[in-house]
């Protein structure tokens, strides 16, 4: 394949990130216009945006059985998950339920769960070894949409003012006996159109995509732009019963060494565990940590979000650039160690002054924000990162989520905001422990393997090609 067409399906998978980025975060901004939509409370509105977190385990699982399988049809995954996603914003201000609500919110998780599978081994597919740097921009494609959404929502969002309640008809009262003046009405079923909308036109080339394949597979002499060459596919095996055991298979993943990918699939689901529960958990609670802790106005509070997506974004994309000069071992250490000493830091600073959370707010994300796609990158340089091995990374994401920000809130009632400086801290310093465990098993492992056989197997530039081409072939095709 053309080192174009690579290019050009790469920003085809960062556009798609950018689409996941805003309709995976329109809930946040939109809960208390919901909740006077509904006439419910904060809680009803929240067990129904956590309907993602179950949706992107159901995403990964559909996912993780049949992507290895579709061989260069892998986008049609990712068409149908931008076609589910928009179809359930739109319908989201729409339902007449907080049933319904959920089903809308657990279907915007599902299809988060299958672009992150399909995408992901479709970059990787594409760019193998040099998978690191265009990894780090698809993912920084998440946090422009996040930055992006709460911007495109907010004109549409209701403007209250809290105090005492006049003889008006614009006097309502919240679930739970709080009282405001309604100073502009919502406009909230707009903010989702809008949401669904701007998210398939970003997805639009995705959509075209099909037509665009179809179409080059009648011309002669040319192939499609994601076509892996021929001598790199080898016979499917027949029977669905071993094509599955060989999909499950740990050796699979590690050139036939079960134990080792066994290895490195337990530290893969402890990684991200720690590390998207970390993310999210500051992402979800600093605002209220803001307000609670350090009494910030309503709309301070709501700038912090933007800085902490924004830096989030740039360190992103400071991590795509980086990945060209260092090597990924080297920036996935760098990277955890400069995360541990931002966090460490914020731990101790951050609830001393606004300007310090305003601060530490951007260095925690900035910081953080690198840490999914490197981890991702270094698991690529010691197993093939096939469909399975990304349905665990989605698992460990959704669970990560889930249970960080469960345990922070009981933590949040029981012991105050300063709890979500203290589980960033564990969360870091785990983190970085379980990565320095894992660098010195595979590098001990290396080093083994070496002085084992001193006399390479691999001798020419045309024996490195052809090896490389056998390790990235589909998974579906090795016997």
């Amino acid at each position: 394949m053309s080192d174009t067409n690579r290019k050009l399906i790469t920003v085809m998978l960062v556009l798609v990130w950018i689409s996941m980025g805003l309709f995976f975060e329109v809930g946040g901004p939109t809960m208390v216009d919901l909740r006077m939509k509904f006439n419910t409370s904060s809680a009803d509105i929240a067990r129904s945006v956590s309907a993602q977190g179950f949706g992107i385990f159901a995403g990964a699982l559909a996912g993780g059985l049949v992507i290895d399988a579709m061989r260069t049809w892998k986008f049609l995954v990712v068409t149908l998950a931008e076609t589910i996603a928009t179809v359930a914003v739109i319908l989201m201000p729409f339902v007449a339920s907080l049933t319904w609500l959920w089903v809308m919110f657990f279907s915007v998780g599902t299809a988060a769960g299958l672009i992150n599978v399909a995408g992901q081994r479709m970059l990787i597919e594409l760019w193998r070894d040099e998978s690191a740097s265009p990894m780090h921009a698809m993912h920084m494609g998440f946090g422009i949409g996040a930055l992006l959404a709460p911007i495109i929502i907010n004109p549409f969002l209701a403007v209250l003012e809290y105090g005492p309640v006049n003889a008006s008809s614009n006097d309502v009262t919240l679930p739970g006996g709080r009282d405001f003046i309604v100073i502009k009405e919502s406009r909230v079923n707009l903010a989702f159109v809008t949401i669904g909308l701007c998210s398939a036109t970003l997805a639009l080339p995705v959509f075209l995509y099909p037509f665009v394949k179809c179409f080059r597979r009648y011309k002669n002499k040319y192939n499609n732009m994601d076509e892996p060459e021929e001598g790199t596919v080898a016979p499917a095996q027949n029977g669905i019963v071993k094509r599955l055991l060989v999909i499950l298979n740990p050796a699979t993943y590690a050139n036939g060494n079960f134990k080792f990918g066994l290895t490195v699939f337990v530290f893969i689901i402890v990684l991200y565990i720690n590390l998207v529960g970390g993310e999210q958990l500051f992402g979800n609670f600093v605002r209220t940590f803001s307000v609670d802790q350090l009494r910030f106005a309503r709309n301070e509070a709501s700038y912090l979000d933007t800085v902490y997506w924004g830096s989030f974004t740039i360190g992103r994309l400071t991590g795509s650039v980086l990945a060209h000069f260092i090597s990924m071992r080297k920036l996935f250490l760098i990277d955890l160690f400069m995360n541990l000493l931002a966090v460490t830091f914020a731990d101790i600073f951050a609830a001393r002054g606004k300007n310090f959370l305003w601060a530490f707010t951007a260095i925690v994300g900035f910081f953080i924000a690198p840490l999914f796609p490197a981890g991702i990158a270094y698991i690529n340089t010691h197993i093939e990162v096939g469909g399975m091995v990304l349905t665990l990374v989605v698992f460990a994401t959704g669970f990560g989520q889930l249970l960080y920000v469960w345990i922070e809130g009981l933590l949040y009632e029981a012991y105050g905001p300063r709890t979500i400086l203290y589980a960033m801290q564990f969360s870091a310093i785990f983190l970085c422990l379980i990565s320095v465990i894992f660098v010195a098993i595979s590098w001990t492992r290396k080093r083994f393997a070496i002085n084992e056989d001193q006399t390479p197997v691999v001798t020419s530039g045309e024996d490195i090609r052809m090896t490389s081409d056998l390790r990235y072939s589909d998974m579906n095709t090795s016997s």
